[in-house]
């Protein structure tokens, strides 16, 4: 059994800067959140309204709908609130 080195297996990383895969990763994972918050708070406007002109929509529908719009939007919240403070964690540090 032949053991191949690590560097072999893990790309090499520029030590100090991020990488453009890892940085476009979780830009995209930003935007795919912010895109779905959006969809969500989208679909419950559109339940409420047709319930509001008296379109037949179940009642229940338009609850999960809403609160399902209030979680992503509270999770996307949670998720900035982290951000800031890792950045602001990071301003304090003594260079």
């Amino acid at each position: 059994m032949q053991i191949e080195g690590i560097r072999t297996i893990v790309p090499q990383i520029e030590e100090g800067k991020p990488t453009e895969k890892v940085l476009g990763s979780f830009t995209e994972a930003l935007r795919s959140m912010l895109h779905e918050v959006e969809r969500a708070d989208a679909n419950a406007s559109e339940l409420k309204r047709r319930l509001l002109v008296g379109e037949p929509v179940e009642l229940h529908e338009v609850l999960l709908a809403t609160e399902k719009a209030h979680l992503a939007f509270q999770t996307l919240l949670a998720v900035r609130n982290k951000l800031l403070e890792a950045y602001q964690e990071l301003t304090r540090m003594p260079l």
